[in-house]
């Protein structure tokens, strides 16, 4: 099961940011792409599903949102905080669990 977790500069996620991510400064850190969509295959039905948004992004193997100046995502384990702690050390941002925990 998937689990949110939340980037962000400030004290807790759930009050918002401090200091916007903007969505520059995402895109200048190597490795992140801005995606205008992403396709997804439902596990049990095999239906494919496509997502579009635009304000989505990918770094590594993860596909994320960046909203109100915070990148949420989801996880699926704990192997992957490692790829997202690498860009939240570049953008100089913490990382937050749904329910308060940091990473």
């Amino acid at each position: 099961m998937a689990y949110d977790i939340h980037v962000f500069r400030g004290k807790d996620w759930f009050d918002g940011t401090t200091d916007p991510i903007t969505e520059e400064e995402l895109t200048a850190v190597s490795g992140v792409k801005k995606i205008e969509s992403v396709s997804l295959s439902n596990p049990s039905t095999k239906e494919n599903v496509r997502l579009s948004d635009k304000s989505m992004f990918s770094y590594d193997k993860m596909t994320f949102m960046l909203r109100k100046g915070m990148i949420t995502l989801s996880i699926n384990d704990e192997s992957d905080i490692e790829i997202i702690r690498k860009l939240a050390d570049s953008l100089k941002a913490i990382i937050q669990g749904d329910e308060g925990e940091l990473y």
